[in-house]
């Protein structure tokens, strides 16, 4: 339902939005480095992309968001009661704070990038760790997720703060998907890359070491 914040409401929102959005960035930050989703983080992002909803749409908008967190979480934990050890407590929570700050109206696009740039991120860590068929890699979740979020939120943001200040729905999505990847590339750069370069030296390492005959000797079979 539309909404027009007062300065108050918009300094409010403003200031929730940014502290999300730097949730969210230190979320996929600690999942590129460890492999996990922080709690107390995440916790952050839904709390304050909450707050900044509601102070921008109004005190209603938090009904919708939550019942898209539901919706998000639940399935996510049924997939995960189903795939047993694909995915993990932590993305139950990951997928719930997608529903929460991106509502039902813009969930729909949201998954849908996620599958875009977590294939995308499948891919590069598949071929950094070697791996084939290379889109079968683990990958820190967070980081596609978090990419596919951030930039729609802060689209929904400054257009109920300012509706003239965005352009029209093509240009949103465009703009939207062009941060997303940015933040993914950005990501992708921090965490597949180091990892490709560390397999490369293993191997050269290897290589040397099989070449001067002091490892990796050959074995011959014994005659019977």
């Amino acid at each position: 339902m539309p909404h027009d914040p007062g300065i108050t409401a918009s300094v409010l929102g403003a200031g929730s939005a940014l502290l999300a959005l730097l949730a969210m960035s230190r979320v996929a930050c600690i999942d590129i480095r460890c492999f996990e989703i922080d709690p107390d983080w995440l916790s952050l992002a839904a709390w304050a992309g909450l707050a900044a909803i509601t102070a921008i749409e109004g005190p209603d908008a938090w009904l919708a968001a939550v019942a898209a967190a539901v919706v998000a979480g639940g399935g996510t934990w049924l997939a995960a009661r189903l795939r047993r050890g694909r995915i993990g407590q932590g993305d139950v929570g990951l997928f719930a704070v997608l529903g929460l700050v991106a509502g039902p109206e813009l969930l729909p696009p949201v998954l849908g990038l996620s599958a875009v740039f977590c294939l995308a991120a499948c891919i590069a860590y598949g071929l950094a760790r070697g791996k084939r068929p290379a889109f079968r890699s683990a990958i820190p979740a967070a980081l596609p997720c978090m990419a596919a979020l951030a930039p729609v939120f802060a689209w929904r943001v400054v257009s109920g703060i300012g509706p003239e200040a965005v352009p029209p729905n093509v240009g949103s999505a465009a703009a939207a998907a062009l941060s997303g990847f940015a933040f993914l590339s950005a990501g992708l750069l921090a965490g597949a890359l180091p990892m490709a370069v560390r397999r490369r030296d293993a191997a050269k390492v290897a290589q040397l070491r099989a070449r001067d005959g002091r490892i990796h000797q050959p074995h011959h079979r014994k005659e019977t």
